[in-house]
């Protein structure tokens, strides 16, 4: 009885959002994981209700705390796909724990500097061309990395730090929403795999994940 008045409590405390996150988070958190990092982790979250809805501040990592997480990696470009032991979605891993602790920064408050979100490419080609069109929910500058080969990434070291693809790539002007970018001299009857990305003014940046096609005879 004791046990169920203290989580109901802690819930209480969540929704009001009474509890404030100023701790950095120092080690790194899965499903499974307990204990104080854990909770500042979830107090974090919660003061963003469409990252974590629930709310809650129970101390334990389950399922919906790594729903969380996923979200929270989608919207900052760190990563929006795959599985917590191939890319670290849905776990905090070093490049996550370094973000939230920049946001959260001194302790005078906190911050939700997001990245661009981006819609999946279309691609229109021919035997020699390609063009890439998607959006973006603001204004970012669009690039397409391609290559004959699977395209390579290396993850990010930090905040606003580009991660390397392999491959070639073309940009657009930048400052735009609606993007449309022409790959030529392509190889007829050839498989290409792409991946689109796109920065903002501040350096947050969101990937998408490779996709291919394959080029007219």
């Amino acid at each position: 009885m004791k046990k169920t008045i203290i989580i109901t409590a802690t819930f209480l405390m969540s929704l009001l959002m009474v509890e404030s996150a100023y701790a950095a988070i120092t080690s790194q958190l899965d499903l499974g994981s307990t204990g104080s990092e854990v909770t500042e982790l979830q107090t974090y979250l919660a003061t963003n209700a469409s990252i974590y809805p629930s709310g809650l501040v129970t101390g334990y990592f389950g399922p919906l705390t790594q729903a969380g997480v996923e979200r929270f990696q989608t919207t900052q470009g760190i990563v929006s796909g795959g599985t917590p032991e191939s890319t670290g979605f849905g776990r905090v891993g070093p490049i996550t724990m370094a973000r939230i602790n920049v946001l959260l920064g001194s302790g005078t408050g906190v911050s939700w500097d997001t990245s661009p979100t981006l819609s999946v490419p279309a691609v229109q080609y021919n035997s020699s061309s390609a063009t890439f069109t998607w959006t973006t929910n603001e204004s970012t500058q669009g690039q397409v990395y391609y290559d004959t080969a699977p395209l390579r990434m290396n993850e990010a070291t930090g905040p606003r730090q580009q991660p390397f693809v392999s491959g070639a790539y073309v940009t657009d002007n930048g400052g735009q929403t609606n993007h449309s970018i022409t790959v030529q001299n392509l190889k007829a009857n050839t498989v290409y795999y792409f991946l689109t990305r796109g920065v903002d003014n501040t350096g947050n940046m969101s990937i998408t994940w490779p996709s291919s096609f394959k080029t007219n005879q």
